[in-house]
């Protein structure tokens, strides 16, 4: 016999959200008592302890955190039989929260969002977008269904952590110059050309690492003059003149975000583009929404459409 309720999981992460008993009592139009209650109630069911108290509130304790991810799953799970069993008529229902890398994002998920509603109206779906340690962090705590981000030196990680990967795309990288630089007429661009040039470091990992293996691989030396985990910056700052930059995902348009024009280049050597994989959990099935997800973004990320 089941003794856990969903509503004593309801108060365990609204209480961990809010960080006291009485801001989630609150934000669930409670007594402060009756969610006391039912988390010492819950912790009294499982026979550990969920929560430190201290002067400025609570916090999880490990075993608490790693309740509070099954029961995100598992209230999760809940609101979509609850969503199927309400005569949806066998459509695609339910939740979908999809974590992206940044850079990735504005590429992918306006367009996937956008088609999600208009194909399947029954599935509510959101995103979030972050570092790749980010995305992992918040789909182990249950909080996100899968993650678009780059693979780079990092499929063993996926495996270690019980990761399921699919690649959705490759994406090589290119040079960012300012329309009036000395290379900007040229068709293929070296790094050994742009040795001691200011250079312009985007460094939302793991894309740091990413291109300082590139100069690494043609030995080459970079001077780098800024870093920088917001790719509009990196192209701002290369289109009013600042220095040069190498990125991976290509908008459709050559214009910086104040209106400034640069231009991209390829790459002289044949350095192998980024993987762009979405990541599951292993420990769980694929749900329909995901695995239609998954097909959506390969169609999306076909290179014609990124470049």
């Amino acid at each position: 016999m089941l003794n856990v309720t969903l509503r004593q999981l309801d108060y365990l992460v609204a209480v961990a959200e809010h960080g006291t008993v009485t801001a989630a009592a609150q934000a669930l139009h409670l007594s402060q008592s009756t969610v006391s209650t039912a988390i010492a109630d819950l912790e009294h069911i499982l026979k550990i302890s969920l929560f430190v108290r201290h002067a400025r509130g609570l916090s999880l304790t490990r075993d608490g955190e790693m309740v509070l991810a099954e029961a995100r799953h598992l209230l999760r799970d809940a609101a979509n039989l609850e969503r199927r069993a309400a005569g949806l008529r066998g459509e695609l229902a339910g939740e979908l929260h999809i974590g992206c890398y940044s850079t990735i994002a504005p590429l992918l998920l306006p367009a996937v969002v956008t088609e999600f509603m208009h194909r399947y109206p029954a599935v509510d779906v959101n995103f979030s977008e972050g570092s790749q340690n980010a995305l992992l962090e918040e789909m182990d705590q249950g909080k996100s269904d899968v993650a678009v981000m780059y693979a780079y030196r990092f499929r063993d990680r996926l495996t270690d952590l019980g990761h399921a990967a699919t690649k959705l795309t490759a994406v090589p990288p290119h040079v960012l110059l300012h329309p009036e630089h000395r290379l900007a007429q040229s068709d293929t661009v070296s790094l050994r050309d742009l040795a001691g040039e200011p250079y312009i470091l985007f460094d939302l990992e793991p894309g740091g690492q990413y291109f300082l293996s590139l100069f690494d691989a043609e030995g080459v030396r970079p001077d780098i003059r800024f870093r920088t985990p917001n790719s509009e910056l990196v192209r701002c700052l290369v289109a009013r003149g600042a220095g040069y930059s190498l990125l991976s995902q290509r908008p459709r348009t050559t214009v910086s975000y104040e209106g400034l024009p640069y231009v991209t280049r390829e790459l002289t050597a044949g350095h192998e583009g980024l993987d762009v994989v979405a990541v599951t959990p292993g420990d769980r099935m694929r749900s329909q929404r995901v695995v239609t997800f998954i097909e959506m973004a390969v169609e999306l990320l076909r290179p014609e459409v990124l470049n």
